[in-house]
């Protein structure tokens, strides 16, 4: 049985729990928590899944001039939406960097990319849950 990295998947557990917590503190509904859920997934998946396909069709995106024009035009318009919801992109961003630290670390310890995704879902479930029923208890 390989180790774990214990160390970044603490970070994990605790960026999660720290989201998890906000979300309840909040009251919001259980559509917000569904949504949660399906972003965890998706994170997990997404730092688990190979780019070799994504960088193919970025660059074949990329060699074309409307593809190009385009591809300014969408990054200045998301620019100014993350100035302007700066403080939801700034927890997005802290999610994404601990998971991709997590991730990195599950690879450096060898574990293939499906263990990596499993590792990587119960860990940030487990945070997101305990974070909202954190509230309850303090």
């Amino acid at each position: 049985m390989k180790k774990l990295p214990w160390s970044s998947l603490t970070i994990l557990f605790v960026t999660y729990g720290t989201f998890g917590w906000t979300l309840s503190k909040s009251d919001t509904n259980v559509m917000v928590w569904i949504l949660a859920v399906v972003a965890v997934l998706l994170l997990s998946g997404i730092l688990t899944a190979p780019l070799t396909n994504v960088k193919t069709l970025i660059f074949r995106w990329f060699r074309t001039d409307v593809g190009a024009f385009l591809s300014i035009i969408t990054t200045a318009f998301f620019a100014v939406v993350v100035v302007a919801w700066l403080h939801l992109f700034a927890t997005g961003l802290v999610l994404l960097s601990a998971g991709a630290l997590a991730r990195l670390d599950i690879q450096t310890y060898g574990f293939k990319k499906w263990q990596g995704f499993w590792i990587l879902t119960v860990v940030s479930l487990a945070g997101l849950g305990f974070g909202g029923a954190a509230k309850f208890w303090f």
